[in-house]
């Protein structure tokens, strides 16, 4: 039993009558049956769970080792659960309750054939919490519990364990408390922890609902950071905030307060100093890249209001070099159709969808209890977008998974082409408009990795020897080749409509690394150059990395080609040219033989972490050599070239900090390697992250990092002649 409970063999009334203070368990579930239910449907199986089921997240706050729990074979199954009768016989029933808070996931009381209560979890999450019903008027009275799963999208499940009958009240929970200020500056703070559950907290202005609510992880007391709600619109108005619930005895909520000002530690210890991070918040695909009147436009899934994923919206930032980026204020935010997914961005120069001649046209994936398809349109260089009002564009009731629209205009057919991730495929539709669109084809099924979910999918061209080829991208979680999230990609050809894979031995990785996911490339780019950049980070940990006020980066910028490495036609994908303008100062080496280990100290005088190394190895006949950057806290990243076995293999197992996740510091990080004379490398190291570029990017392998303090030695391992060392530090 999850508690021993004073229950007693009760043989007279009157001991009966004395038992009656007890709790009384309905179900805890500890049988591992479901004896005392009736089942409808497969969302909970024929037996209770024990803790989450594969590829759920962690389950949290039930007690002992069974739960109800209907995440059985994922978000799709429905089902309910339906008690024996029994009779109340305390004032209280309460019981631990999470999942999906979708108005389809719920847990009902009946009484005498009348529903007398109803609740659905406060929030989604996976982790339970008590609630209580008041039964005191239905005392000795037939009663039964119905737990109802009837959702089949995203956080379509339901948590329910430890049903008991009790004279206490075990919530402390009070639901949609209400706090109201006189607006008169500019933000209203909400402190914020991590580790403290998401609520809904709808915003008001003089008592009515403006927008939808948003999602915070409010702190409960002790507060890691604070995030804003812009009210400064507001001023002179009443503002207000519901909060879905809050716990009785924490006090974060009573924290949020009006400031003029917003401040965070935007230097905190591992904020890159290159690449791309979001002022504060989380982040992740990269979205809408276009280039458009001499900038290059950065859209990405973002959540303004904590570093943890929700409440997505297009986050903004331009470049006029790909390098120096500026932030902008939110491209595209929630509305009633839902969360913005990731998506694409066209300039319209022909006026086909009627926005106007140039119009910046933005195509999306609407989240809400089906993904749609939506779009929307800019007429002031992507800084405002106006919805349209024909949303959502394309729809299918039969997919679950069906979103990350990449649109170009095809010169030949002279549509509109859309590459759709659905489930498992790539569909692609066409269109004259961007608002009729028509389904041509599907691609995927039989060839490449099938391990996860396809998502974030890009159609371009590249040339090789003077012939045009066709690329298709397809990003795919989990089932990278070293677990996790990575991009596979397929060569071939496209007439318009269907999209045919040359024979190649797939799957084939743009990055073999585990921190490169989701990466699309910049529509419209000046000299026809195809430029990628990527979400640097892997859905296996990316909730969990040490970082506070934000979370993740991109990475560099790519630009990309076709090469051959000797085997077969690959992607290459080196770092643009204009990054070599980082370099501030260069550190030029000896060449070295290395037989046996040489370590370089000191690489940088002054070494702030951010740093790129070039350098040339000569293999000769080693079957096997190496070289790790490490520090004087004895943590390293390292590389292997095994030439034997034909792998290159980077370990980040003592790279720094690594036990924020069991799954973050895996033994190896393998790729495979073709046997050279030579191998040209450029590793650039930004704090928290190490991209490896070998033989100008027909190789890469990129793995975030969290030393305790920079790497400033490199050591080798040998047989190997070390040639060209070049330290470049970056400003």
């Amino acid at each position: 039993m999850k508690k021993e409970l004073a229950l007693f063999l009760c043989a007279s009334l009157t001991l009966v009558a004395g038992c009656s203070s007890g709790d009384v368990v309905i179900d805890d579930f500890e049988s591992g049956t479901f004896n005392k239910w009736t089942i409808t449907g497969d969302a909970f199986g024929t037996a209770p769970a024990q803790g989450a089921y594969p590829n759920q997240q962690d389950v949290t706050g039930f007690e002992g080792k069974y739960l109800a729990n209907s995440y059985r074979e994922g978000d799709r199954q429905k089902g309910t659960l339906t008690s024996a009768e029994f009779n109340i016989e305390r004032a209280y029933i309460n019981f631990l309750l999470g999942g999906g808070k979708t108005g389809h996931t719920y847990i009902e009381l009946w009484v005498d054939g009348q529903r007398v209560h109803k609740s659905e979890p406060f929030i989604d999450s996976e982790t339970l919490h008590w609630t209580t019903w008041d039964v005191k008027s239905y005392k000795g009275r037939k009663a039964q519990i119905i737990i109802t799963d009837n959702h089949d999208g995203g956080w379509g499940h339901i948590l329910v364990d430890q049903l008991v009958m009790s004279n206490t009240e075990r919530s402390s929970v009070i639901t949609n408390h209400k706090l109201s200020f006189k607006a008169d500056k500019k933000y209203l703070l909400v402190p914020v922890n991590d580790a403290a559950p998401a609520i809904n907290a709808q915003l008001t202005v003089n008592g009515q609902p403006e927008g939808i609510p948003i999602q915070i992880n409010m702190a409960q007391s002790e507060v890691a950071y604070w995030v804003p709600i812009d009210i400064e619109r507001h001023k002179g108005k009443e503002v207000g905030l519901i909060l879905s619930y809050i716990e009785k005895n924490h006090t974060g909520y009573a924290q949020i307060k009006q400031s003029d000002d917003f401040h965070f530690d935007i230097n905190e210890k591992y904020r890159p100093t290159y690449h791309y991070t979001p002022k504060y918040g989380w982040m992740n695909d990269p979205n809408g890249m276009v280039y458009h009147n001499g900038k290059y436009h950065l859209y990405y899934q973002h959540n303004p209001y904590g570093s943890q994923w929700g409440n997505l919206s297009w986050g903004h930032a331009e470049s006029k070099d790909l390098i120096k980026w500026e932030h902008q204020p939110e491209g595209l935010t929630p509305d009633s159709l839902g969360a913005i997914f990731s998506g694409s961005a066209v300039i319209d120069k022909d006026n086909t969808a009627g926005f106007g001649t140039n119009a910046m046209v933005a195509i999306y994936t609407s989240a809400a209890e089906r993904q749609t398809q939506s779009i929307a349109y800019s007429l002031d260089n992507g800084q405002t977008f106006s919805r349209y009002q024909g949303n959502p564009v394309l729809t299918d009731a039969d997919i679950l998974d069906f979103r990350d629209p990449k649109v170009f205009w095809h010169e030949d057919s002279q549509k509109w082409i859309m590459s759709l991730a659905t489930s498992q495929t790539i569909t692609f539709y066409v269109s004259a408009n961007l608002k009729e669109w028509e389904k041509v084809s599907e691609f995927g099924e039989g060839i490449g990795d099938h391990g996860g979910v396809w998502e974030c999918p890009d159609l371009f061209t590249l040339t090789y020897n003077g012939q045009t080829k066709w690329v298709l991208f397809v990003s795919i979680n989990p089932g990278g080749p070293n677990g996790g999230s990575a991009t596979q990609y397929f060569i071939g050809n496209f007439n318009g409509k269907t999209f045919k894979a040359d024979e190649l031995p797939y799957p084939l990785w743009l990055d073999y690394g585990r921190d490169n996911y989701a990466g699309v490339t910049w529509n419209n780019a000046p000299d026809n150059r195809r430029i990628l950049i990527g979400w640097m980070n892997n859905w296996d940990y990316a909730r969990d990395v040490p970082t506070v006020n934000f979370k993740s980066a991109n990475t560099l910028p790519r630009e990309l080609g076709l090469a051959h490495n000797g085997k077969h036609l690959v992607i290459s994908n080196p770092p643009v040219k204009e990054v070599i303008g980082l370099r501030s100062e260069s550190k030029k080496m000896q060449d070295i033989q290395v037989e046996t280990t040489y370590t370089l100290d000191r690489l940088l005088n002054k070494n702030d972490g951010a740093y790129e190394v070039e350098m040339t190895l000569e293999a000769g006949r080693a079957e096997s050599f190496s070289f790790a950057l490490g520090n004087r806290m004895k943590e390293e990243l390292k590389y292997t070239f095994n030439l034997k076995d034909e792998e290159l293999l980077a370990n980040r197992t003592k790279s720094g900090l690594t036990d924020f996740n069991k799954k973050f510091a895996m033994e190896v990080i393998k790729a495979p390697l073709v046997r050279k004379n030579a191998y040209k490398i450029r590793l650039f190291i930004d704090n928290a992250s190490s991209e490896l570029f070998v033989n100008d990017g027909q190789l890469v392998s990129t793995n975030i990092i969290f030393p305790t303090e920079p790497y400033n030695a490199l050591t080798f391992e040998g047989p190997v002649k070390v040639k060209n060392i070049t330290i470049h530090k970056i400003k």
